[in-house]
């Protein structure tokens, strides 16, 4: 099952399915379809549970009228979840060809940082480049996985269970920030915080198609990804590659964090980036990000659009 949120007509985003009709894809509104029983929000579907989940599944399979896919905005399935939560190398062959080694997993733990809400952009929307990043943005295609059970302290045989769905999301990345401050030299501890404002910026997380239901989704560890930029590839690989697995991940985090419904967390990403090429993106650029059969994310670039050397202090 397919779940997706869709611009309505009065600009709100709307609960839907997307099933297979007459030969072609259609959105099927939950809270229609239901008679009211389902939100209109997908975060709100997804936190009300299985009967919910249930009952969104009976839509699906219901033959129930829908809009043409085309004929819709989608949005990112959840505008703003409580967490993203992103892993920080976490596929060897990004690692390595940073100029790292391959990594023992048996002595390390995962990296986690978090993305602010503010950097979920939907599918179609453009990452807008910004002044700080202007000619450093790159892309990272990375897996999103959707919380769907609330929990803390989960062991990791039980750990997919609390997995409601899949995504793919784009960790769109400033590799470096210009403050416009004459002088400065960061190091150390400030260039460990200027990567971390380079992840926080508006748009830069981009996240969609939809949600793919985990009974869709056999083996998350085994999906091709494939990520291009115009009409060149630039990451192809499978996440087999990736050091941690979602139910470690999950797990591990949960020792100091509780997990929430709508919780989303991205996987990493592989090797492939412009950073390691020294191209980044620029305005103009379309991206198009593949996962397995989760669909594909299309990010235009546009031009900047706010000035640099904004006045920030006395």
């Amino acid at each position: 099952m397919r779940l997706a949120s869709y611009q309505g007509s009065n600009g709100a985003a709307r609960s839907a399915v997307i099933v297979k009709q007459g030969g072609g894809d259609v959105v099927v509104d939950l809270n229609e379809a239901s008679g009211g029983r389902l939100s209109a929000s997908l975060f709100d579907v997804i936190n009300a549970g299985d009967s919910a989940l249930a009952e969104a599944r009976r839509i699906a399979g219901s033959g129930a009228q829908g809009k043409p896919l085309g004929s819709v905005k989608l949005l990112a399935p959840i505008q703003r979840p409580g967490k993203l939560i992103c892993i920080a190398g976490n596929f060897q062959k990004h690692i390595e060809e940073g100029g790292g080694q391959r990594v023992d997993k048996n002595v390390i733990v995962p990296k986690l940082f978090i993305k602010p809400s503010s950097s979920i952009i939907g599918p179609g929307d453009a990452v807008t480049l910004p002044p700080t990043s202007e000619n450093s943005t790159d892309w990272e295609l990375e897996l999103a996985v959707v919380i769907g059970k609330r929990g803390r302290d989960i062991p990791y045989e039980r750990a997919l269970d609390y997995v409601v769905g899949y995504s793919v999301i784009n960790d769109i990345s400033g590799r470096s920030m210009d403050w416009n401050v004459a002088g400065r030299n960061p190091g150390g501890f400030d260039s460990f915080f200027d990567w971390l404002n380079g992840k926080w910026i508006d748009g830069f997380a981009a996240w969609g198609p939809w949600i793919t239901t985990t009974d869709e989704v056999p083996n998350p560890s085994n999906m091709d990804m494939e990520l291009k930029v115009n009409d060149k590839v630039w990451q192809k690989g499978n996440t087999g590659d990736m050091i941690f697995n979602f139910a470690e991940i999950i797990s591990f985090a949960s020792q100091f964090m509780t997990w929430e419904p709508g919780d989303v967390i991205a996987s990493g990403t592989l090797d492939g980036t412009g950073d390691a090429a020294g191209v980044y993106l620029k305005a103009g650029d379309v991206q198009y990000g593949t996962i397995g059969h989760l669909g594909t994310l299309v990010t235009p670039v546009a031009a900047r659009t706010s000035p640099i050397g904004l006045k920030w202090r006395a």
